[in-house]
């Protein structure tokens, strides 16, 4: 029996996506990003172990002054606004059920919607705190000992398959997010109904 639904952060509860970003961001600098997954961005920045300005200098390659860091920023908090009919979902959600976030993040995510998402869920386990990161299971354990839950007590609900691969290793139910009125009829096919 399902007792929690985790949700990630970017690209299922925020708008955005790291592809746009990227895209974006090679439409600034006029070059293109290096290759990497949808899944880590940069893998220092969401251990909490780097800020924003060397992890893009990281993505793009090369050193960055002022004049392309900042329109970077300004570009990449641009890129992630919430998604309000899924906050209201998953407010409805938890009058029945534990909602928790997992999410791979940097402190901009927290400093920005933090105080937003508290009203809601609990726990909020980001990468940049937790050191650690998805696909990684000790993440999702992490998240477990924190719901209190068993991985087949919940299900998990991510945009990039990497997650939901590594959920389902570890014996939790997950969903692939493609939009809001999907992942209603994929949380009744789990029997989680609002």
């Amino acid at each position: 029996m399902i007792k929690a639904v985790i949700f990630d952060l970017g690209g299922v509860m925020l708008k955005g996506s790291l592809a746009s970003f990227k895209k974006n961001g090679e439409k600034i600098l006029g070059l293109k990003a290096r290759p990497g997954t949808e899944c880590v961005f940069d893998k220092k920045l969401n251990l909490g172990q780097s800020s924003l300005r060397p992890a893009f200098e990281r993505v793009f390659g090369k050193k960055m002054f002022d004049d392309e860091f900042l329109p970077l920023i300004k570009a990449w908090m641009a890129n992630w606004e919430m998604n309000e009919e899924m906050l209201a979902f998953a407010k409805k959600l938890g009058k029945k059920y534990k909602v928790a976030v997992l999410s791979n993040s940097d402190l901009s995510y927290e400093e920005k919607y933090g105080e937003r998402l508290a009203k809601v869920f609990s726990p909020i386990v980001y990468s940049h705190r937790a050191r650690m990161a998805k696909p990684d299971k000790e993440i999702f354990e992490h998240c477990l000992k924190k719901l209190e839950l068993k991985a087949e007590e919940c299900i998990m609900i991510d945009d990039a398959y990497e997650n939901i691969k590594a959920a389902k290793e570890l014996g939790m139910r997950a969903i692939l997010f493609k939009n809001l009125e999907t992942l209603k009829k994929d949380l009744k096919l789990h029997s989680v109904r609002v």
